[in-house]
């Protein structure tokens, strides 16, 4: 097939779109991807990006076409204008450049209007669309304090409806978001299909050794939705004489404030933060962990976005140890479906407090949910199970615009 996707990030930004990109050319498909200028990871466009350079690059068989766009910089008005500029410019490329496909594919991370040019190029062209929704929209406004009374949220929900409606197939990443596109977006029920996203496998070994201590990780952004300050706050509440450390990697806005949260609730002595480290440098200390700590603002904070399963779940849980969650929604779920550790509702910070304490207690008694946990991954997660999925939804779209013909 030839495959043409659009996402406002590829190559040599790190998202998973590359993979899928690469595995699905290694598969026989002639891909196509139309994408905007590499800004996500510095907020600036690189030199050898600016002035028109490398706006059309081949790399591992993936054909690659840059638009133009304002850089995300810092602050909100930046990153709409970044939003907006990539939404204008990757739809004018796609009425005016002569592109040839099969299925069209887009992969809308952050927000919503990043795959208005794969619905341009559906309509130009008659093709099949497959929207792959990873971010829920509009209540990802919600984070940015713009509710439904606000007339831009109005706006944006109007356009969601048009954008997944105009999809073939809106494939969504976690199954609470099947409920919110039928009830909120008015998305026919027949059109959407649960598709998570892949991870990559924490490569990590066991190692037996007497620590003489309990060891609890999070790792990953500390930002307003991760709700980082749930977790220290149910530490403070840890009562326990055994000797435990929560160790606490990676960094974000929430970051300063969380430090100084831990400062004035005085468990300086029992968590550290370490800042952001390659996950190279996780691969030797995940073996050292006993479990991992998952946290998640409420439905009431966020909206419908805490539902969301957190990619750092799936990194979780392919390292076979246990998970201690404050968090709703799908993760919840599943952490109850599998026994592949504790959880509690978001916001429960008593509740947190009970579970950790339960584990560093009795941790020997959990050593079975991280082998629960790595074989959901296996099964649900694993890049070679979900691109052979995707593979068939695009072949499904494919053969039935065929027959149809």
């Amino acid at each position: 097939m030839k495959i043409v996707m659009v996402g406002q990030y590829y190559w040599p930004e790190n998202f998973l779109i590359n993979e899928i990109a690469e595995e699905l050319v290694n598969r026989g498909h002639k891909v196509t991807v139309l994408t905007g200028l590499p800004d996500y990871a510095t907020n600036y466009v690189p030199e050898e990006y600016k002035h028109g350079k490398n706006r059309h690059e081949i790399r591992n068989g993936v054909e690659i076409y840059r638009v133009p766009i304002i850089a995300r910089h810092t602050g909100f008005v930046y990153r709409v204008f970044n939003y907006l500029s990539f939404m204008i410019s990757s739809s004018l490329f796609a009425r005016t450049h002569k592109f040839e496909a099969d299925v069209l594919m887009a992969y809308q991370t952050a927000p919503v209007f990043m795959g208005n040019a794969a619905v341009v190029l559906k309509k130009k062209l008659k093709k099949p669309l497959f929207f792959y929704c990873l971010d829920i929209w509009p209540d990802q406004m919600k984070v940015w304090g713009v509710y439904e009374n606000n007339p831009a949220f109005k706006i944006v929900r109007k356009y969601c409806e048009y954008a997944y409606g105009s999809a073939d197939i809106l494939a969504v990443s976690s199954k609470p978001f099947k409920k919110y596109m039928i009830d909120v977006n008015k998305v026919d029920e027949k059109n959407i299909v649960y598709l998570p996203q892949h991870s990559a496998r924490m490569n990590v070994k066991e190692v037996k050794e007497e620590k003489g201590r309990v060891d609890l990780i999070f790792a990953g952004n500390i930002g307003q939705q991760q709700n980082v300050e749930c977790l220290l706050k149910s530490i403070s509440k840890v009562k326990t004489d055994k000797p435990y450390k929560v160790h606490i990697y990676g960094n974000g806005t929430s970051f300063e404030k969380c430090k100084s949260l831990a400062e004035a609730l005085r468990i300086l002595d029992r968590v550290t933060f370490y800042g952001r480290v390659s996950k190279e440098e996780l691969n030797k200390i995940y073996p050292k962990m006993d479990a991992f700590l998952l946290t998640l603002c409420s439905e009431k904070e966020i909206g419908f976005v805490a539902n969301t399963v957190p990619a750092k779940f799936q990194g979780y849980i392919s390292a076979g140890k246990p998970v201690l969650a404050s968090i709703d929604g799908g993760a919840r779920e599943i952490i109850e479906e599998t026994k592949c550790g504790l959880a509690v509702a978001a916001d429960d910070v008593e509740g947190y407090a009970r579970i950790i304490t339960e584990f560093i207690e009795h941790s020997e008694k959990y050593q079975d949910c991280g082998k629960r946990g790595k074989q959901y991954f296996d099964q649900n997660y694993d890049k070679k199970v979900v691109i052979d999925k995707l593979e068939g939804y695009l072949e499904e779209m494919f053969i039935n615009k065929y027959e149809k013909e």
